[in-house]
């Protein structure tokens, strides 16, 4: 059996390339829990603090930036069919970027200001830099445009803006000179960087990725085009406010449109997996299926800050964080990665032998039960926390936070099955 949609022996880069991308991922994501755990105890209070800076830049840098990083090299060359602009650049970014994260968040966790903080968002910029223009230029070769290109290419957008904010308010914490509070800028920063970054491109693959992996054919696009347009207004909203200065109305505006925006892709989503062949959904599609309903609880939490006063709970955005991180993003990417790295990696390795001699079929390539586990653990180690953090009862955290742990070594587990099998 031959894997077929994401490989392609025409466009598909180098695997050590995305492989370099997919394992150092892997790893911040590990490196992201058990760092949680072992300062359980004190992670409490406003998320404006060393470690959860720390943290968090783990969390969107290391982890899902990374892991994007990764998968959009793989993906847009195959999807798109046009080859990768410069496959030198891509492995030049990596130590770029991988550096400057890791500069940027020990200078985090040890709050060092001014030049050591400004020296990792630097290079993490340039490493941006150096995407962007890969990326850009290989678009331009594109022959068929079509709503993941769109999706994508917006993206690409609210990246730039994201690195651009984000260098401006390493530059204030060390030089200030922002006049305009610093925390509402950096709130800008997180909500461009999610919903604009993140979450576009999370929205552009899955119009690829479900129909490929559930067997979905014949539904219309339209939800997906509504959301589209919804999410820029949103977006675009949010950063005009930025420079307006405005009282509170164009902010509610915008995120009423990306509240909007995210339930006409939720619905775009049902319309896809309504219409899939394969019925029956494996560990894999049952990460990603959750992810998308945490999705919608996230928007429903956050919708919530619009109109109630939640200030008695000390540990709010730190709740709503680790709900939109844990539950909608990493769920989401576990799932995919459980579907893209075995593709990947039996490609490399049996592609060639597929036919000859006896090859491994890409079930076997993780423990499909290990990977249910680890769903379940997952979850409750995801609900727990949450409460957790909600209610403010320190010793709760730490053991949901354990437990969630317990359910990423499981993970990389099936991940290092996988690699290695």
């Amino acid at each position: 059996m031959q894997p077929s949609g994401l490989v392609s022996t025409a466009y598909a880069p180098p695997f050590r390339i995305v492989m370099k991308y997919f394992i150092t991922g892997i790893f911040a994501f590990l490196l992201l829990n058990i760092l949680l755990v072992y300062i359980g105890d004190s992670f409490t209070g406003h998320h404006f603090q060393p470690h959860v800076l720390a943290l968090t830049h783990i969390a969107t840098l290391g982890w899902i930036t990374m892991i994007i990083f990764g998968a959009l090299f793989q993906l847009i060359p195959v999807v798109l069919q046009i080859r990768l602009f410069s496959e030198v650049m891509a492995e030049v970014q990596f130590w770029i970027f991988s550096l400057g994260v890791l500069t940027f968040v020990y200078s985090f966790w040890f709050f060092l200001l001014g030049v050591p903080l400004l020296l990792g968002a630097s290079l993490i910029v340039l490493a941006v830099i150096i995407f962007l223009i890969n990326t850009i230029v290989t678009l331009f070769s594109v022959k068929e445009w079509n709503i993941t290109a769109t999706y994508l290419s917006a993206a690409l957008f609210y990246l730039a803006v994201t690195a651009v904010i984000g260098l401006l308010l390493a530059i204030n914490l060390g030089y200030p000179f922002i006049e305009r509070n610093h925390l509402v800028f950096l709130g800008y920063h997180a909500n461009i960087a999610i919903a604009g970054w993140v979450t576009m491109v999370i929205m552009g693959i899955s119009f690829k990725l479900i129909p490929m992996f559930t067997l979905s054919h014949n539904f219309s696009l339209k939800s997906g085009k509504w959301a589209f347009g919804l999410m820029n207004a949103g977006l675009l909203g949010f950063i005009l406010e930025l420079y307006v200065y405005d009282s509170g109305t164009l902010f509610l505006v915008s995120a009423l449109l990306i509240v909007a925006a995210i339930a006409f892709f939720l619905f775009q989503v049902y319309v896809m997996f309504k219409k899939r062949i394969r019925k029956n959904l494996d560990a894999a599609l049952t990460f990603s299926v959750t992810a998308y309903v945490f999705l919608g609880l996230a928007v429903l939490f956050g919708i919530s800050f619009l109109f109630f006063d939640y200030t008695r709970f000390r540990n709010i955005t730190l709740a709503y964080g680790y709900l939109i991180f844990f539950g909608f993003i990493s769920m989401l990417i576990i799932g995919q990665m459980y579907k893209i790295l075995p593709f990947l990696t039996w490609y490399h390795k049996y592609s060639s032998k597929a036919g000859l001699e006896k090859v491994p079929m890409l079930k076997e390539m993780y423990n499909e039960t290990f990977a249910r586990v680890e769903y379940f653990i997952m979850l409750a180690g995801l609900l727990g926390s949450v409460a957790a953090l909600i209610l403010d009862i320190s010793l709760m955290v730490e053991i949901f936070f354990a437990v969630m742990l317990l359910s990423v070594l499981i993970f990389v587990f099936n991940m290092i099955k996988i690699m290695v099998k």
